[in-house]
């Protein structure tokens, strides 16, 4: 075959860089102290610069910050002892350009360095593809996610709000009948399950009717209010309040037992009795009656719990108010 033949033609330096040139990509050598020595047509281009205002400069100053800084990590991490070249493989980093206008670049770039037919580190030898409308579209997905995330976050926080709007008394904050009895039955039945004890608490505001009559509205939903906060303050985390209706109030307490039911209900008595709300520029007192009663000892089911609660309530009514029953 003849030695004409293009398929055997040596691959000269010419060749080379017009194909490194044809493939998009850009190729630069620099010596030992990172000047630029070789610059391709491509790297001129994409850096906006004249090849004489290139050559001679540190590649470094054209580096932002951040680029240089992975840059020397990245050497130092492949360092040995005092050698700074113990690895000489090629090194892959990517990072940001300035180029002349001003403007920046995103690049990926391979690297190694170069030695002499003596092994004397003479420079390093690097292929640079501009990367920026790639790293671009991954810069706009990734904001895109981000709004994107926010915005299912906020929706959240309104599903969250909504919920909570759903199963809480709008005046006092402690929760709603509705689900109250949802809660409560769940809790029942697991306790039935486990075998622990569930006690209930119900209390009603003494007089509230002459409050409301003597002293208008407003006060009124102050005393509830109170009520609320006093219970929102001092139940446990696995407690659940609510306000059944009007002035009446319940408090389930998952795995209390009777005695202890009885106590934590004498503590809010007590709390009560020391309120005081302003009305017509008087401090008026607030009472309020309990009836506790306790699963499963004094009723199976939930109904049968709240009507025995609730019928101890009003015996505390009838034996003056202001007090705890929690036997029949």
């Amino acid at each position: 075959m003849s030695a004409d033949n293009p398929d055997h033609r040596p691959i000269t330096e010419a060749r080379l860089l017009s194909m490194v040139n044809a493939s998009g990509d850009s190729f630069w050598e620099t010596d030992a102290q990172r000047r630029f020595v070789h610059i391709s047509d491509n790297m001129c281009r994409t850096m906006g610069y004249p090849r004489e205002e290139l050559r001679g400069r540190p590649v470094m100053e054209f580096m932002t910050p951040e680029y240089r800084a992975e840059l020397m990590r990245l050497a130092a991490e492949r360092a040995s002892g005092d050698n700074p070249l113990a690895h000489t493989g090629p090194i892959r980093h990517e990072g940001e350009f300035f180029r002349k206008d001003g403007s920046r670049l995103w690049v990926e770039t391979v690297s190694v360095p170069v030695f002499d037919d003596d092994g004397v580190h003479i420079g390093y030898f690097g292929i640079t593809r501009d990367t920026t409308e790639r790293k671009q579209a991954e810069q706009a997905l990734q904001e895109a996610n981000r709004r994107l995330e926010a915005q299912l976050r906020h929706i959240h926080e309104l599903h969250e709000q909504l919920r909570e709007q759903a199963i809480r008394d709008d005046l006092t904050g402690v929760h709603n009948r509705r689900h109250f009895v949802a809660v409560a039955e769940h809790e029942l039945e697991r306790a039935r399950l486990h075998g622990t004890a569930l006690s209930l608490v119900m209390l009603d505001i003494d007089h509230f009717k002459k409050v409301n009559d003597l002293h208008g509205h407003p006060t009124g939903d102050a005393a509830l209010k109170a009520v609320g906060a006093m219970l929102g303050a001092t139940t446990r985390v696995g407690d659940l309040a609510c306000r059944l209706g009007g002035e009446e109030f319940a408090v389930l307490l998952p795995g209390m037992g009777h005695d202890g039911a009885l106590e934590r209900a004498e503590k809010w008595r007590s709390t009560l009795a020391q309120t005081a709300i302003p009305a017509d520029a008087v401090a008026l007192k607030l009472t309020a009656s309990f009836g506790v009663a306790t699963f499963p000892q004094q009723a199976a089911g939930l109904v049968d719990l709240m009507k025995v609660a609730d019928a101890r309530l009003y015996r505390a009514k009838s034996l003056g108010r202001d007090r705890v029953v929690g036997e029949a």
